[in-house]
């Protein structure tokens, strides 16, 4: 998966690195809001879902599993041809 989503890798790719930016995003989030004194941080995902916690729970989850594909790359016929290096390489 390429750092900048231009038309490069499938959908699961990028929909994967949009997963990771709002993750990215969130924690960014907790982390400013525990610095400056908020009881749970601005944990923006928690405020919007905050009466669905199995959802919450879920985007946790998928936000994992796009971690991973990061991490490992992924390994479909289109992502190895827009690499043009035999697969997806990580950051």
């Amino acid at each position: 998966m390429c750092v900048i989503m231009k038309d490069k890798g499938c959908m699961m790719s990028t929909v994967g690195f949009w997963f990771l930016v709002v993750g990215a995003v969130n924690w960014g989030l907790v982390g400013l809001g525990n610095f400056f004194g908020a009881d749970d941080g601005w944990n923006v995902i928690h405020l919007v879902f905050e009466f669905l916690p199995w959802l919450e729970w879920a985007i946790y989850v998928v936000v994992g599993i796009c971690g991973v594909l990061l991490a490992f790359g992924c390994k479909c016929d289109k992502c190895k041809v827009d690499s043009g290096a035999g697969g997806s390489q990580p950051m």
